[in-house]
């Protein structure tokens, strides 16, 4: 009897000290992920097709500069400018802030922001904390990353006017951030979202079933205490789908691939129901996790042009 107790002990022990080292290494995986480095993020977007490098090499002309952020550490920024001979006939600048995904940096966003650059929209991107030339910090996967893109928000109206017409455009965990951001910001004058978890929790739970075949309970609660003890947050404060209930003002494109497999669509209608007011979907067939640009290039841009000038952005 005593026997099978110790055997009983030592079992429970053993799946306790399991548990608490998954939880451990998902933390870890979140906090502080393996990131790309530009070289290799512009190869990677020009092995998916995005762009070519001789493109690159002959349009993409950006002026980086340093902000510090009110957390303490640096943020890398870049500005690709309008056209000099570019202008509305309102006389107001359009500027759009552009918000890359994990482990990425702001060059992962050039797809986009060459698309905003031919409607004659000023772009703005910068590199996550952690995350390409930005300072360390944990990556609290759009927590403290919102508060970073409202802090660039605010430069930019100070840059560009009060009166510029400013949105912002994000990825994946981007798209995150900009619907967390939009749920303290209603006079952003637009936003598009491109494949953003509705929420945090919701997110791991999917990943820790479909990738490592293991139960939310009990890692999802003990990584969220390492979450929260290392990064400043729990998994269930990141919640972009409530964040978006508190704005009713912006207009807002949801887009999303109907074969994302990392974050499913389902969470594209959690987002898209959870906005009041002016709202536009587009669930892109076939296209992988942030994977519809790439799956449809020109239904992108058309989308993009459409959702803009349905709002009166442009002409």
């Amino acid at each position: 009897m005593l026997i099978a107790v110790y055997i009983l002990l030592a079992l429970l022990t053993a799946l306790v000290v399991f548990n608490v080292i998954v939880a451990w290494k998902l933390s870890n995986m979140l906090l502080h992920p393996r990131i790309y480095a530009y070289d290799t993020v512009v190869d990677e977007e020009v092995k998916r097709g995005h762009f070519t490098r001789e493109w690159y090499d002959a349009n993409v002309h950006l002026e980086d500069f340093t902000l510090r952020s009110p957390f303490g550490y640096d943020l890398h920024c870049a500005l690709w400018p309008r056209e000099e001979d570019v202008s509305f006939a309102d006389g107001r600048r359009r500027v759009v802030v552009l918000v890359h995904g994990f482990t990425y940096c702001l060059l992962g966003q050039i797809k986009y922001a060459a698309m905003f650059h031919e409607l004659g929209f000023d772009c703005v991107l910068y590199d996550h904390r952690n995350h390409g030339l930005s300072g360390r910090a944990p990556t609290t996967m759009g927590a403290y990353e919102s508060r970073d893109l409202a802090f660039l928000c605010d430069w930019a109206r100070a840059h560009y006017g009060k009166d510029a017409l400013l949105g912002t455009l994000g990825e994946s965990m981007g798209a995150a951030t900009v619907m967390l951001h939009a749920g303290m910001d209603p006079q952003l004058s637009f936003v598009v979202e491109d494949c953003g978890y509705s929420s945090l929790t919701g997110e791991l739970k999917h990943e820790l079933k479909n990738r490592f075949h293991l139960p939310a309970f009990p890692v999802l609660p003990i990584a969220s205490l390492f979450f929260r003890l290392r990064g400043g947050v729990f998994f269930g404060e990141v919640r972009p789908a409530d964040a978006l209930k508190k704005n009713a003002s912006t207009p807002m494109l949801f887009v999303h691939g109907d074969a994302d497999e990392l974050v499913p669509p389902d969470m594209l209608k959690v987002c898209f129901d959870a906005k009041p007011g002016k709202k536009t979907m587009w669930l892109v067939p076939g296209a992988p996790h942030a994977g519809c640009y790439a799956s449809d290039p020109v239904g992108y841009r058309e989308q993009i042009s459409r959702f803009l000038t349905e709002n009166k952005l442009i002409g």
